[in-house]
């Protein structure tokens, strides 16, 4: 970044380091730049989200995990809404990367939850019911040490 070291106060990577190649170094990279107090808040896909799907769209639907939880993997989603579609091509990782990725650029998790659809949402298209039982993003707030 071109930002000076230990210049900034605050760092947000909001959707994306499951979509970098080397997480680790852009964890080291908002180290760099952020002060003695710095904080970096991130939001993701929840890993067990980006770990398996759903067997079908009903609201009981089994969720399924083909391959390992543990090992990091590419994986792509194709979506179409309104005529257009989509692919994006993310980086599963198990939670145990992002935090040793943390961990090993000094930081230490402050806050952590994991979110999900809400009632009002389900209630806008019932197929999201099934997303009630699993958690899809996760946000944490982490400060340097």
């Amino acid at each position: 970044l071109p930002i000076d070291d230990g210049l900034a106060d605050l760092a947000i990577a909001f959707m994306s380091l499951h979509d970098v190649d080397d997480m680790h170094a852009a964890v080291r990279e908002a180290a760099r730049v952020l002060g003695s107090r710095g904080i970096l808040c991130i939001a993701i896909v929840h890993p067990i989200n980006s770990a398996g799907h759903f067997e079908s769209h009903e609201p009981e639907a089994r969720f399924v995990i083909e391959e390992s939880y543990l090992k990091s993997r590419r994986y792509q989603e194709s979506i179409e809404r309104e005529g257009l579609s989509m692919t994006f091509t993310s980086r599963h990782r198990p939670l145990q990367e992002y935090f040793e990725a943390l961990e090993r650029a000094g930081f230490l998790v402050e806050v952590l939850r994991e979110l999900t659809v809400d009632l009002r949402s389900v209630a806008d298209r019932a197929d999201r019911a099934r997303w009630l039982r699993m958690p899809l993003f996760l946000d944490l707030r982490a400060h340097k040490r």
